[in-house]
């Protein structure tokens, strides 16, 4: 965090020019760090703009930009202040060019960034390899009451599109440092729809291959994610524990949620307690 600090103690002496009885004032201390708000953008997918079903949204209306996502949680705090850029449905692509939709034209989300922004959050690549067929899939499958059958139909052209995720992502991370070349970036990982061994009636129609697949597409993701910030000089945020914290959980521990209904979530996203607990792990990075 940026801090003034004072170029040299100021010291205050009584010159005998206070009225009889009158207090003289006690020294200031100029040398404590004065905290400057750091510029702030947030940038990225639905897993960083959804929060509650019930909260305020801002921006277009296409991107349920939430009052109450992640970006909102580090935007209230006093270290920060900025804008959230946010929108679901986000693919690479929507943050370097316009992204045209149903109801109008979506500017780039980097057009956010300025030569003063010292912080960017980045959450950016589900999109890319399919995350809403997939998601699609397993929900239709629970909906419907039917065993899920999504790795064999998405398997081959998800891992395709992974194959493409890291230039991908080099060329966000290039784009962000000709914009805003000394900000500070942290990108935030994927939170776990499911963990291994989580069993809980959400998830009784998926399939044992499938159960295995979305575990590791959630961490293939993710480990693409970090290396791409490593090299990129960012650091990425997971929130620990994660994996206690799925779909399978109690109602009250989900940081995702399959439906919903239990949480107030989107299905299949983040629930606000997700949300609230991304934006503490970022936080504490600062």
């Amino acid at each position: 965090m940026r801090s003034a600090l004072a170029s040299a103690p100021v010291v205050l002496a009584s010159l005998g020019l206070a009225a009889c009885g009158s207090a003289v004032p006690a020294p200031v201390d100029v040398s404590a760090p004065v905290q400057v708000a750091r510029d702030y953008v947030a940038l990225g997918d639905s897993y960083a703009a959804l929060g509650g079903t019930s909260a305020d949204t801002t921006g277009p209306d296409h991107c349920l930009r939430s009052s109450d996502n992640y970006p909102a949680g580090v935007l209230a705090d006093a270290r920060v202040t900025g804008r959230d850029a946010t929108c679901q449905g986000a693919v690479t692509a929507d943050l370097l060019r316009p992204r045209h939709t149903g109801s109008g034209t979506i500017p780039a989300q980097l057009d956010a960034l300025t030569d003063s922004t010292e912080l960017v959050t980045l959450s950016i690549g589900g999109n890319d390899i399919g995350f809403g067929d997939i998601a699609g899939c397993f929900l239709t499958a629970m909906l419907a009451g039917r065993e899920s059958d999504c790795a064999a139909a998405w398997k081959e052209s998800v891992a395709a599109r992974m194959t493409g995720l890291p230039a991908q992502l080099d060329e966000v991370y290039r784009a962000i440092e000709e914009r805003s070349g000394g900000a500070r970036v942290i990108a935030t990982g994927y939170l776990p729809l499911l963990a291994p061994g989580d069993r809980c009636t959400e998830v009784e129609l998926l399939g044992d291959a499938d159960r295995a697949w979305v575990v590791s597409l959630t961490d293939e993701v993710n480990r693409i994610a970090a290396e791409a910030a490593e090299r990129h000089g960012a650091e990425i945020v997971l929130p620990e524990a994660a994996e206690n914290h799925t779909g399978c959980a109690a109602p009250g521990d989900r940081w995702v949620d399959f439906l919903g209904s239990e949480t107030g979530a989107f299905p299949m996203h983040p629930t606000p307690a997700g949300q609230a607990v991304m934006a503490d792990a970022v936080l504490e990075k600062l």
